[in-house]
């Protein structure tokens, strides 16, 4: 069969819509990857997304327990006040201004010995008796009660481990091999 100039024309035309046909089916399948990787980074921004919500519920979760416990404090701190304050009326219609000055002087030098949040408990609840009261306190006092809230050094612990001195009547020392 010998090939005719419209046999290759055909073919031609034939090989040309093919490749029209394949170009646009490249292009469409180019289009569709291009949209199935937008779907694929926006899946991974609703995972980060999710991710980010999962975090954010539970530090609310953590904040409320902790607002929780605040309130619970701030609600035992008011009872421990409005306890204290009854405690300082009672005792200022019980006792003269002088029981009550010593009283609280006593107070305030055993608080020295505390911590510094117990320090600065003493030194408010103290002011507060004395101004529930009208009392006029001495400048010593007054000094005191300042400076309760002070920083103050810990107290240091000594321990001695080893031998021990023995002294005797005759003014010599000898060491001792016992513990």
């Amino acid at each position: 069969m010998a090939y005719t100039d419209k046999t290759y024309i055909d073919y031609a035309e034939m090989i040309q819509d093919m490749r029209r046909d394949f170009i646009n089916k490249r292009d469409n399948l180019a289009e569709q990857m291009e949209q199935l990787n937008d779907y694929l980074r926006l899946l991974d921004n609703m995972d980060d997304l999710q991710t980010e919500s999962i975090k954010q519920k539970e530090e609310i979760e953590s904040l409320q327990q902790q607002l929780n416990e605040e309130r619970k404090q701030k609600a035992e701190l008011e009872m421990k006040m409005n306890e204290m304050s009854k405690l300082s009326a009672g005792v200022a219609k019980k006792s003269s201004e002088e029981d009550l000055l010593k009283a609280l002087r006593t107070y305030v030098n055993r608080s020295k010995r505390k911590t510094a949040d117990k320090r600065a408990f003493a030194k408010t609840a103290t002011l507060e008796i004395a101004n529930a009261n009208g009392l006029d306190l001495p400048e010593d006092l007054k000094a005191a009660i300042e400076s309760l809230d002070d920083e103050q050094a810990e107290p240091k612990v000594v321990n001695v481990t080893g031998n021990y001195n023995d002294i005797h009547d005759n003014g010599g020392v000898s060491l001792s091999n016992k513990l």
